[in-house]
């Protein structure tokens, strides 16, 4: 499968201005989450195992109680390439379920 390249600072930047929950972390896309409880965490780290697999684009994920850490970037180019927007834009709407166990 062809690699995705890095986007320009512009691109990421336009997208970061369009998604508050997201922001740029030495090179990563990262959010981070207050959940109401542990399992509501855990409930949603599940859930987005299907869009991860189906770009075969994995985040670094840190469950905690109450919290939820997503962190992703194209690890082979060092940065932020489409398929991350992809997922960003796909974990968002995944959320979009979860609205009743967020705080």
């Amino acid at each position: 499968m062809s690699r995705p390249s890095l986007l320009a600072n512009d691109d990421v930047a336009r997208w970061l201005s369009e998604h508050e929950r997201w922001r740029l972390e030495e090179g990563h896309l990262v959010t981070e989450l207050k959940t109401k409880d542990y399992a509501s965490g855990a409930d949603i780290v599940m859930a987005q195992v299907a869009l991860a697999n189906r770009l075969e684009h994995h985040p670094m994920l840190t469950l905690g109680y109450r919290e939820l850490r997503t962190e992703v970037w194209t690890h082979d180019q060092g940065g932020i390439t489409s398929l991350d927007l992809e997922y960003a834009n796909g974990f968002d709407q995944l959320l979009e379920g979860f609205g009743d166990v967020l705080s």
